[in-house]
Order: structure tokens, then sequence, then C-alpha cells
């Protein structure tokens, strides 16, 4: 035994255990794998979304009976959880004793471990699949345990809805039953917002005959992937071009990220054929197809849908005559920190794509008695975004295309599941 672990133990024996995690005593979930514990679970994601407090990452556990802890050598700090009170305790090392920072139960809640009653189904956006989310999908399979259950993808020929595994055989996918999907449209470009709701209702029904005994899912749709899921909510989604599908009450919550529910100024401007900047003598092409670095089609049917007072999206925000049903509960998750073109030389606070107020589904159902809350997130620009020089206003950047891999939005998923 080494100086360190004698002095380990010392310490843990003169606490009574309480530094270190208690054993906790059931599985992360019945489909997950037996031998992860939720413990386990919460203690990746303190050293994911807390490196600060508790580095360099940690895996396994140790046991000291009746407890199970880690040990994080550079920030000196003990993290658990009592199996008496069932709280979690961290001391650091400029704490003299344990410190109790609260409930097991809430910080399961937090983390997105525990108990798992909804499957969630991940929507991506405009010019997008569903391997927007792999970074996420990853992280929920190695740090949390979730099943994946797989790709639901549309299939416009039969009208139905195939669950398929990513080709790589290192993912562990059941393309049936799981605790998380990352939806695929068939051609989310060319399809109207109304057509896509229809793809999103199809998803639903295959996810819940997949997983019997679930009757509802979440849905987390980023960008117009958000708008897409309200299409199927408020009874405008249609299935090819048959009558508009009614909500069959078979969602919990929508978790909308980054999504332009009153359009995006970007949208318009890539369709222009005279240039927002024109009228300084410049020529240069500032729209949305040369800030996102995506194949767009400046003339789809998406993009004409993502106008501000497009028809689409007026039909959409008419919440008098197609209102957001009231047991659903709703989260905007907002983009910020980029200044964002919202009109002709007009700059609000955004993702450098979509401004902060039209990424807040309050600013158009804030009238209605809906569960809403809304979150700002300042988005770090990092490679998945990108800049570019607009004459007289400087470097524009973009981190919309961030979104699906911000770890504050991932954070912000888990503590609203």
């Amino acid at each position: 035994m080494n100086h360190q672990q004698r002095k380990r133990n010392s310490l843990l024996a003169r606490t009574f255990g309480l530094i270190i995690v208690a054993l906790f005593s059931h599985s992360a979930s019945a489909t997950g794998p037996t031998e992860q514990t939720d413990t386990e679970c919460l203690l990746n994601w303190g050293h994911t979304f807390l490196p600060e407090l508790f580095s360099p990452a940690v895996s396994g556990v140790q046991f000291f009976s009746p407890y199970t802890y880690r040990y994080y050598p550079d920030t000196q700090a003990y993290v658990g959880v009592s199996n008496i009170d069932n709280h979690v305790y961290y001391q650091g090392p400029g704490h003299a004793v344990p410190q109790d920072v609260g409930a097991l139960s809430y910080w399961l809640g937090e983390s997105g471990c525990g108990a798992r009653p909804y499957p969630v189904i991940f929507i991506h956006g405009i010019a997008s699949s569903a391997e927007v989310w792999a970074p996420y999908r990853d992280y929920l399979l190695n740090n949390s345990y979730w099943s994946f259950g797989g790709i639901p993808a549309y299939n416009p020929g039969t009208n139905t809805v195939d669950i398929n595994c990513p080709s790589d055989p290192n993912i562990a996918c059941t393309a049936n039953d799981g605790d998380f999907y990352t939806l695929n449209f068939s051609d989310n470009q060319h399809l109207s917002l109304e057509a896509q709701g229809g793809e999103i209702a199809a998803a639903i029904s295959a996810v819940l005959e997949a997983n019997p005994g679930k009757t509802k899912v979440i849905l987390a749709g980023h960008s117009m992937g958000g708008l897409a899921a309200r299409e199927y909510l408020q009874g405008l989604a249609r299935e090819s071009d048959n009558a508009a599908i009614p909500y069959r009450g078979d969602v919990a919550k929508l978790i909308t990220v980054g999504t332009p529910h009153q359009g995006t100024f970007w949208a318009e401007q890539c369709r222009n054929t005279v240039d927002v900047f024109d009228f300084f003598g410049f020529t240069a092409d500032v729209g949305i197809c040369k800030l996102l670095s995506l194949p767009i089609d400046k003339n789809s049917v998406a993009i004409i849908d993502l106008h501000p007072g497009s028809t689409a999206l007026n039909i959409l925000n008419d919440m008098a005559n197609h209102p957001l049903p009231d047991t659903v509960s709703y989260v905007s998750l907002i983009g910020a920190g980029q200044p964002t073109l919202s009109a002709l030389i007009d700059f609000k606070d955004g993702d450098g794509i979509v401004s902060d107020s039209s990424q807040d589904l309050v600013t158009v159902a804030g009238g209605l008695p809906l569960q809403q809350k809304a979150v700002k997130i300042d988005i770090l620009f990092r490679e998945c975004g990108n800049k570019m020089y607009v004459p007289f206003v400087g470097d524009i950047g973009q981190t919309h295309s961030c979104e699906p891999t911000d770890l504050g939005v991932w954070g912000e998923i888990f503590r609203n599941l």
C-alpha cells in the first residue's frame, strides 16, 4: 500500500465513508447493461460537465463497504452518495468535512441518469441528418448507459418507417426498443414543414410499437426539426397528400434547440437576387447559403417555409386556430452569444443564424396556458461554426450548427427530461 492509498483509506475511515459514493442498489435502466449503475452514470456526468471539480476523468469505481466512490487526483476531490440517506457528498481540498450537496434523486434528474419513462427521439434540422446527434449518441451510450434503438427513417414509397442501425458495427444498437432514437427525414430540404411533421408522426408510431408499454415519447428537435415537431402537435402534419394528421396524445415533452419559431432573416436573404449589403456598394453574397457550410438549396420549399412571415409559419403560429396541446410541456433552448441579423442591418443576440427571440417559443405561444420555459445558452465558437466578413460590420460568426454537439445544450436536455 503506497502513501496515497494509506492517506485515502485513513480519511475514509475517519469520516465513516461519507466522502465516497454509496453503492446505488439498482441498475441504470431495465434495458441497459446490467452491470452499470445509476451511480456510475452520475459520476461520468460529473467529470464531463464539471471538469474543474472532477479531473482527470476516471472509469470504474472503488469500494469501501458499504460504499462506492471515485477519487480525482488532479483536483484532489472525492464525490459520493451516502447509502444511509441517499444524498450526494463532495469533499475538495478546501473542505475539512464532506459537503452534503443534495439528494441523489435530484442529481439523477440533473444528469439524465435513473429512470427513463419515455423514449427520446432526436430530430435534425435542414440539410442535415441523424449524424448531427452522433456525439451526443456516443455520450449516452458510453457514459449514461442509455440503450440506442436506432434511426427511424420514413420510406415515402411504402409510407412506412424502418428503424435501422448505423453502419458502424461498434455502435451498440437494437434496431428495436431503446431509450433514444435519432430520426432521419427522407429529404427535409424538399419537404414542406407539414410533410416533415407527417414523417415525425409516423416515426413516433414506429418507436412506440417497438417499445411495448410506452405510451408517449419526448421530442428534441434542432433548428427546423423543432418546427416539424410542432406541425404534428398542432394537427397540421400531412403524410403525402393525405388529410392532416390529428395529434394522438403521444408526446410528453417538446424540447426545441435553436429553432426559428418566427423564421430566420438569413433564409429570406439566401434567395434574394439583390444582396442585403448592395446599398453599400458591395456585391458579396452574405446569405445563409454562404454562412452555413451546408449543401443548402436556396430554392427549396424548406428555405421558403423558413422565411419570416411565410405562409407555413403564419399558419403554424396561428395559435388561435392551431393551438399547441396543453398536455405537453415545452422547453426552448436558445443558442446565444453571436450577433444575428433579424432584419436589414438590425442585429440581435442569437446563434448567428436565428435570433434569440425567434428561438423562444414563448414569443408565439406566450398567451396560451402551457407549461413552458426558455433557457439561454452561450454556444462556444469552435470548428463546427464558421465566420464571414460583412462590410462595415466585421466578422459574423454562426454557432447554430454547433448546438447539437454543445455540452451546455446536452446538459439542459438532461435537466429537462
